[in-house]
């Protein structure tokens, strides 16, 4: 067919492809009215300046001051801001489900005293949402809008999300601090006190005690525990006694976050059922907050000094030997694998996913307190552990050289010039050991079919 023949054709096809989209664009616009008409209130969120919520005789109210929403009664506090918006969204895009028409009789829909009632006002124009009885069998409310008398429906969802109570309105974060801002962190518990003073991203120094290295991220656990705790309710009536909340000087668990901006002081008392008491620094608000903070700060405290066998980045190694002397196995990096060869010129690979594995769950391995060596050890280890960075120079060596008693593992670590002495769990070891065997399983030795595994050091299969 030529070109002349088919632009009729090509005609007809411009035609009706400009007659779809035309037909498609007014049903769209028309469409886009129907949802327009059944919109309760013509105002976006942003033209929102102030609201209050009535239940009766009491009343929230709240006003928009610097873009920040704030409580102005019963009380006078910063609003939670999230939930805010979220308020806001519901009652811009508030949608009836039916208009039934002109009403009089208002008792018989509960809207002579309704149950809730929003005020608010867009762009310097009052407006009001009734809200009264429940509709029989159906999950929606009888709603009044201004002074319409038209009686509306609105959905059962949306008259929850305008139901606020006052905990939930009030800002309950409990200390506004950003973390990138963290210069250090105090903690003091009876007699103890600890101070630890940020040195790098991931690097905390123990004032006063340099010779202890700190868990860096075991102390940002603890700030991001800290940073995101919520106000799980506050406490009202007659300010209360420290004394009686746990509160005073003393008994109390003291918690600094010092920042760029200034310190973020918190005081943690006595438990009340799932919650402890907390203040924010001497003269704030007394509030519950969840009971696992304190314990969280707890097990930091007991377990702020590193004590891992090896605390170096998994990335940095790239060749690793392990075993026993004269029968080690050598792993080395090449891109998605490492490749293994050990005694007897047995080879395998395996995927970087698993040798990598088996070096983060040594990094978990821990000791009793390192002291130096008072003489080297004699004899030949039984098992032993190298790594080494990409220019092929060793970042750490580790020496099994005897066991104390039936539960504990002596050896000899170094990832400087200092050699140190580790005490570590026999059994946590072993199963280590055992993780490593278990890579060297598919090991060949050349000429034969199949390989045997190599004996696991420890003598366990």
């Amino acid at each position: 067919m030529t070109p002349r023949r088919l632009l009729p054709y090509l005609l007809i096809f411009l035609v009706l492809a400009g007659a779809y989209a035309g037909l498609r664009w007014r049903q769209e616009a028309q469409n886009a009215k129907q949802e327009q008409a059944k919109k309760v209130f013509q105002v976006k969120e942003t033209e929102i300046s102030g609201f209050s919520l009535s239940r009766g005789a009491a009343e929230i109210r709240l006003a928009k001051q610097d873009k920040v929403w704030y409580l102005t009664s019963p009380l006078h506090a910063k609003a939670d801001q999230t939930v805010v918006d979220n308020l806001l969204v519901t009652l811009a895009r508030l949608r009836m489900e039916r208009d039934l028409g002109a009403e009089k009789d208002l008792k018989t829909f509960g809207l002579d005293k309704p149950a809730l009632v929003v005020k608010f006002t867009a762009q310097g124009q009052p407006h009001q949402l009734a809200v009264g009885a429940n509709v029989p069998g159906d999950q929606a409310y009888y709603a009044l809008r201004d002074q319409d008398p038209h009686l509306l429906m609105i959905s059962g969802g949306s008259k929850d999300s305008l139901d606020r109570q006052l905990l939930a309105l009030r800002d309950k974060t409990l200390l506004g601090f950003i973390l990138s801002e963290v210069k250090g962190l105090r903690i003091k518990a009876g007699n103890t006190a600890v101070d630890l003073e940020k040195t790098g991203p991931r690097t905390w120094l123990w004032v006063g005690r340099p010779d202890v290295k700190v868990r860096g991220d075991r102390v940002e656990k603890l700030l991001r525990e800290i940073h995101l705790a919520r106000i799980k309710d506050f406490v009202t009536g007659p300010p209360p006694k420290n004394q009686a909340l746990g509160l005073a000087p003393g008994k109390r668990l003291e918690i600094t976050v010092v920042t760029a901006a200034g310190n973020h002081i918190l005081f943690l008392g006595s438990k009340k059922d799932d919650a402890v008491y907390a203040r924010q620094g001497a003269d704030g608000p007394v509030v519950l907050v969840d009971a696992t903070l304190p314990e969280a700060v707890t097990k930091t405290l007991d377990s702020l000094e590193d004590r891992r066998l090896w605390s170096g980045a998994i990335p940095e190694v790239s060749r690793v030997a392990w075993g026993p002397p004269g029968q080690l196995w050598t792993a080395r990096k090449d891109k998605d694998f490492w490749k293994l060869t050990g005694p007897g010129q047995a080879a395998t690979e395996v995927p970087a996913v698993r040798l990598e594995m088996a070096l983060w769950n040594f990094q978990k391995l821990e000791g009793a307190p390192l002291k130096a060596p008072a003489a080297a050890p004699g004899g030949a280890p039984a098992f032993v552990l190298e790594f080494f960075n990409q220019a092929d120079k060793p970042v750490f060596h580790l020496e099994e050289i005897g066991a104390v008693g039936q539960s504990t593992l002596k050896l000899l670590t170094r990832t400087g010039e200092t050699p140190v002495i580790a005490l570590t769990p026999q059994t946590a070891f072993r199963q280590w050991q055992e993780e490593m065997t278990r890579l060297t399983v598919s090991a060949k030795k050349p000429g034969k079919a199949s390989g045997k595994s190599q004996a696991a050091p420890g003598g366990k299969p």
